[in-house]
C-alpha cells in the first residue's frame, strides 16, 4: 500500500510539472505571436510612411521642375513648401511683363514702363510695349501674340496698360508663393463683379497675370477661330477689349482668382492697405496722366477692409505742377514703402 501511495504521489508530481511546462510553452507561443504581429504592423506603417514621403518628394520635384504636366492635386499640399524652396534655389522662375499702349501714346506714356533691371538674378524679365490698333476686341490677343513674337518667355505673363505700375519685389514674392500653380491654367487679377464670374472681367489697368500654359491655350484657340463668336458678342455689348478677353480666358478652361489687395485699382491705395510683408504686384496709376481714376471711383475702392466711403481717386494736390516722371517717382515711393 505504501508503495502504491508513493507511485500515485510521484505520478501527480510528474503530471503537474508537465502541465507547467506546457503552460510556459503556451505563454511563450502567445507572447511570440503578439511580438510578431506588432513588428508586422510597424513594418507596414513604416512602408506606408516611406511611400507617402516618396509621393510628396515626387510631387515637389514635379512642381519645381518646368515641364508639361497636368494640374497637381491630392498630396500636393504637403509638397508646396519644399517645391517653393527648390524652385527658388534653382532659379526656375521666369516671367515677362506686357504693357499695352497705342502708337500715339507710346513715347509720352513710357514713363510707366516696368523697371525690369530691379529684378533679382533668379528671375528673367522680357518687356514688350505693344502698339495696338485702338479700341477693338482683339487688343489683348494681339498684345500677347506680339509679345511672344518679341521673345516674351516665362512661367508667368504679367499684363497691364501703359499706366499700370508693376513692382519686381511684389512679382517675385507672388510667384514664389504660387509655385505649385505655375503649370496650371490660371489667371489672377482684380475683377469687376467677382461673384458673377460669367459676367465679370479683369480691370486691365490694375494688372493681371496668366500662366504660360494659359497663354498658349488662349492663343491657340484664338488662332483657330474658336473664340471669334464669343469675342464678337462681348465687344458688341461693351465696345472694349477687357470683356472679350475675359470671355476667351474662361472659354479656355482657366481657373480665375480675384486678388484686389495685390492688383490694385489705384496706386493711391498702396499704403492704405496697411499690410506688412505683402508687397503689391501692380496698381493703376491713372492720375499720372489724367485728373481722375474712373475705374477705382466706380468700384468704390479695393478690398483692403476699409469702408470705401469718402475715398477720393482724383489727382493729389499740386500734381499738376509735377512732370510725368516726378509723378511716377511719387507713386513708386508710396508703393515701395509697403514692403
Amino acid at each position: 500500500r505504501i508503495a502504491v501511495l508513493v507511485l500515485v504521489v510521484l505520478a501527480c508530481v510528474v503530471m503537474g510539472s508537465l502541465a507547467s511546462v506546457a503552460g510556459v510553452r503556451v505563454r511563450v507561443r502567445v507572447t511570440t505571436t503578439d511580438v510578431t504581429r506588432e513588428r508586422r504592423l510597424e513594418r507596414r506603417a513604416e512602408g506606408a510612411e516611406s511611400s507617402k514621403r516618396r509621393r510628396v518628394n515626387e510631387l515637389a520635384e514635379k512642381v519645381a521642375t518646368p515641364r508639361d504636366r497636368d494640374v497637381v492635386g491630392g498630396d500636393a499640399g504637403a509638397a508646396y513648401e519644399d517645391a517653393t524652396v527648390k524652385a527658388t534655389r534653382k532659379g526656375a522662375f521666369k516671367y515677362c511683363v506686357v504693357q499695352i499702349t497705342t502708337p500715339a501714346n507710346a513715347e509720352s506714356r513710357s514713363v510707366g514702363k516696368f523697371k525690369g533691371e530691379d529684378s533679382p538674378a533668379f528671375s528673367s524679365t522680357s518687356y514688350t510695349h505693344v502698339e495696338t490698333g485702338g479700341m477693338n476686341k482683339d487688343v489683348m490677343y494681339s498684345a500677347l501674340a506680339g509679345a511672344k513674337k518679341d521673345g516674351c518667355r516665362g512661367q508667368w505673363w504679367f499684363i497691364g496698360d501703359d499706366d499700370t505700375l508693376f513692382y519686381a519685389q511684389g512679382i517675385e514674392t507672388w510667384m514664389t508663393q504660387r509655385a505649385p500653380q505655375s503649370e496650371w491654367l490660371v489667371a489672377h487679377g482684380n475683377l469687376y463683379e467677382p461673384r458673377k464670374l460669367e459676367q465679370s472681367w479683369f480691370t486691365g489697368g490694375s494688372g493681371m497675370v496668366l500662366t504660360n500654359a494659359l497663354v498658349e491655350r488662349v492663343l491657340a484657340k484664338y488662332a483657330a477661330g474658336e473664340l471669334a463668336a464669343i469675342n464678337g458678342a462681348a465687344f458688341q455689348q461693351c465696345r472694349c477689349f477687357d470683356v472679350p478677353f475675359m470671355r476667351g480666358v474662361l472659354a479656355s478652361g482657366a481657373r480665375v482668382f480675384h486678388q484686389p489687395n495685390l492688383f490694385l485699382d489705384s496706386c493711391l491705395n498702396c499704403d492704405r492697405r496697411g499690410i506688412v510683408g505683402v508687397p503689391i504686384v501692380s496698381c493703376h496709376a491713372a492720375t499720372i496722366f489724367r485728373q481722375v481714376n474712373p475705374h477705382a471711383s466706380a468700384k468704390g475702392g479695393d478690398d483692403f477692409e476699409e469702408a470705401a466711403k469718402g475715398l477720393s481717386y482724383a489727382q493729389v494736390e499740386d500734381f499738376a505742377k509735377l512732370s510725368a516722371i516726378d509723378r511716377r517717382t511719387w507713386f513708386d515711393a508710396k508703393c515701395n514703402s509697403t514692403k
